[in-house]
């Protein structure tokens, strides 16, 4: 028990902030990361019923032939626990729900001091400032040198965005001014490095948004064409596939050089198109992309296997991960570092040096500036 006045004690912020403040923590993202890497690695073991497969009858029945011919009496106990529905059990769906709203609460928590960072960057005039950054030297110059030009020189040298600004004495209007002022310079190298972690979450945003919309609105469906034949792809796509002909080109000794099916894609009575599938040359019409897995039979008379797909989440995954390439790119090997500079009247320069901590080599760039400003100020 302690006898703390009720009246004087801090006061719990809303319940909805501390959510808020929850949901924005690294540890919590952390955990939820691990929990759908759990589930994603325990569904990777293990082969997944989708959706098509379920809906069809047939193909669902000789889906569980060859599950129970791999793991015998296991099967109940593994489709009981959910193994073979992994990507769609409660678990995965609450946790990829969880992990979006704790990525989209950190984006928007840290959006406005990584923006006020980036382009909010004043000249700070403190004389305490140099007592806590983690990299600090002092050096006395002698009279009638410009201390402030070679400074700004070598940080501009060396790529730093050079900001500067005076002190006076408050206890002294400037006119009446016979020393001259302190003078403040502020050096910044890649100071919009940390708008990469925002970049870095819209790219986690992006990918989950094509792992959704490639789990729920994506399929795919293997159709198997005769010679001459037209079979329906199906999934309400109101597309059907003509197999007009099957060509295997061959070399000089009689081996097989490529494939080319000719392909007559008809759409609801709207229109034919006429093209061509190879291996690795996908045919695609509108969302529908076509791939050639196999044929069989003899020379003019081949069944073809081809596998339709649609994926509404590729691009999006595709640009999520270039994004997510150039933020940690930016973020590791361009990190944001920070020089303050206070030159005293008596002509005694103090400089403070900071650096995000991926700056693994600042230390020590940071020593040798010291030593170049030190020899031009002696010189």
């Amino acid at each position: 028990m302690t006898d703390e006045d009720p009246q004087t004690a801090e006061p719990k912020p809303p319940i909805l902030r501390r959510i808020w403040r929850f949901g924005a923590r690294l540890d919590v993202a952390a955990v939820l990361i691990l929990a759908m890497l759990l589930l994603a690695v325990l569904g990777s073991c293990f082969p997944q019923l989708s959706s098509p497969v379920a809906a069809n009858p047939e193909r669902l029945a000789q889906w569980e032939t060859g599950v129970r011919a791999r793991y015998g009496a296991l099967t109940d106990l593994l489709s009981a626990d959910g193994a073979f529905r992994c990507f769609r059990s409660p678990a995965f769906l609450i946790s990829l729900a969880l992990l979006v709203v704790a990525t989209l609460v950190c984006t928007l928590n840290r959006w406005p001091n990584l923006w006020r960072r980036a382009f909010h960057q004043p000249v700070r005039r403190s004389d305490a400032l140099f007592h806590t950054t983690p990299h600090a030297f002092e050096l006395a110059a002698p009279a009638g040198v410009d201390i402030s030009r070679i400074v700004r020189e070598r940080l501009e040298h060396r790529g730093f965005r050079v900001q500067m600004a005076e002190v006076l004495p408050i206890d002294r209007p400037s006119e009446q001014l016979t020393d001259p002022p302190t003078i403040c310079l502020r050096g910044d190298r890649n100071r919009l490095a940390p708008l990469a972690t925002l970049v870095t979450h819209l790219a986690v945003l992006l990918l989950l948004l094509g792992v959704v919309l490639s789990s729920v609105y994506g399929w795919r469906e293997e159709i198997a064409i005769g010679p001459g034949e037209t079979v329906e792809v199906g999934h309400g796509s109101g597309l059907a596939l003509r197999n007009e002909a099957f060509v295997v080109t061959r070399y000089p000794d009689g081996s097989a050089s490529g494939y080319e099916a000719k392909i007559a894609v008809l759409e609801g009575g709207r229109g034919m198109k006429r093209g061509s599938v190879r291996v690795n040359q996908p045919l695609t019409h509108g969302a529908v992309g076509l791939t050639l897995r196999g044929y069989q039979g003899t020379e003019g008379q081949y069944t073809l296997t081809l596998l339709a797909a649609r994926d509404p989440g590729y691009a999006w995954v595709v640009v999520a991960g270039f994004l997510l390439l150039l933020g940690l790119t930016v973020s590791f090997n361009f990190p944001h570092c920070r020089v303050h500079v206070r030159v005293e009247p008596e002509g005694v320069l103090r400089v403070g040096g900071r650096a995000d901590r991926r700056a693994c080599d600042f230390e020590r760039e940071f020593v040798v500036l010291a030593a170049e400003l030190e020899r031009a100020i002696e010189g």
